[in-house]
Formats: C-alpha cells, sequence, structure tokens
C-alpha cells in the first residue's frame, strides 16, 4: 500500500498571471477577428475565466501586481467582444450542478458577436 500523498501546496501566483496572460491573449483576438472555432474550443477557452476565478481568492492584487488590471481590460474586452447567450454554454444541468449563474460566471453566459456557421449551428443544441 502506498502512503497518502501530501496535500498539494498552495498555487503559484505564477500560475494564475498565466492563466491571466492566456485569457488577456483570447480576449484581444476576440475583439479583432470572428471567432473561427467549434463549441469544445469556445468551452476551453472559457474555462480558462473560471480557472481564474477559483484561484483569485488566494491571492491579493498586490501579489496579482499588473495581472489585476490586465485581468480587468481582458473581461471589458471579452464583454465587449461577446453579447449574452440564453443560457450557460456547457447546458442548464451543469450550469445547476457546478452553481455557476450568469451574474457570477457570465464567461459561461457569453458567445462571440463574431461567430462562426458552425458555431452557431452547435449552440442550437445547447439545451
Amino acid at each position: 500500500m502506498n502512503p497518502p500523498s501530501p496535500p498539494p501546496g498552495p498555487p503559484n501566483v505564477a500560475d494564475l498571471q498565466e492563466l491571466i496572460d492566456q485569457w488577456a491573449t483570447f480576449a484581444r483576438g476576440l475583439e479583432r477577428e470572428d471567432y473561427t472555432f467549434d463549441l469544445d474550443n469556445w468551452l476551453n477557452d472559457v474555462d480558462v475565466r473560471e480557472l481564474i476565478l477559483e484561484a483569485l481568492p488566494m491571492f491579493s492584487r498586490e501579489e496579482m501586481g499588473d495581472h489585476a488590471l490586465k485581468l480587468d481590460e481582458a473581461d471589458r474586452a471579452f464583454m465587449a467582444a461577446t453579447r449574452d447567450f440564453k443560457r450557460c454554454v456547457w447546458g442548464g444541468g451543469t450550469a445547476r450542478k457546478e452553481h455557476w449563474t450568469a451574474q457570477k460566471n457570465w464567461w459561461y453566459f457569453r458567445t462571440p458577436a463574431r461567430s462562426n456557421a458552425q458555431l452557431e449551428d452547435e449552440l442550437l443544441t445547447v439545451r
């Protein structure tokens, strides 16, 4: 029998900063050009913001440094480049299970303003 492994240590602020960089790049891209990927890609892209939300309570804005402002700017860019979606892009069942709301987890309730036919067709199937 293997001994139980120790609990994970506190996450590194650099990991959070990396996620914020990824989110900022994604949001700026949405502002500049059409979103050309499918629903699976969109889910992966917006999941980055959920990971950021989960990590935020572990660090102060001081610890985050310039990344605190970068996150604010990226969120504004994302909001400007997306539109409201009538339900959670992961589907209602997942939203209920995860307790996601359009207020707290707003990135899951938005879709690209400049989208593509495949993504739009797939969004029609989200229940």
